[in-house]
């Protein structure tokens, strides 16, 4: 398969790119944003290429960044339930005070494919596919980034 880089720049392209991106994952997906609101993660056909993604295997790993939890606690009960199913095969992380003002978001499959919006609050950026030496610096960055970032449970329910 020959490798492809194409740009959008409307929030129905990001979507697009996002569709693209979930479904020709095979192994890993790393998914970066202040707070995955604006990823449309909770629309029924994001969660259905998420749920069969997972559910092809144990090994299938889903590795989450944001800056915030809290709106996917609050605001995302189909993402939550999902994270909920498979949470032997997440890790989210929330990143610390100091890099807050990070502003892009992507979502990275395979190391070499990815939807990559430059800035959180442009519609703006790229979907790349089957290309790992243009993925290749995101994904590094993605590594950067658990590494400095702190470990949430965002489905765990706290009881007394």
């Amino acid at each position: 398969m020959t490798g492809t880089s194409a740009p959008f720049d409307s929030e129905a392209g990001y979507r697009a790119a996002i569709a693209l991106t979930l479904a020709g994952a095979q192994r890993e997906l790393r998914i970066f944003a202040r707070d995955l609101i604006d990823m449309g993660l909770e629309e029924r056909a994001q969660i259905e290429l998420l749920d069969r993604f997972l559910a092809a295997g144990r090994d299938r790993l889903l590795r989450v960044v944001v800056h915030d939890p809290a709106p996917l606690q609050a605001r995302l009960p189909r993402l939550l339930k999902l994270m909920r199913d498979y949470a032997q095969q997440m890790d989210v992380r929330v990143t610390p005070e100091h890099l807050r003002h990070l502003a892009d978001c992507w979502l990275l499959s395979d190391g070499s494919s990815g939807t990559i919006r430059f800035h959180a609050d442009h519609a703006r950026g790229k979907v790349v596919a089957a290309l790992p030496m243009e993925i290749k610096p995101w994904w590094q960055r993605a590594e950067d980034l658990a590494a400095e970032s702190g470990t949430c449970t965002p489905w765990a329910v706290a009881g007394l």
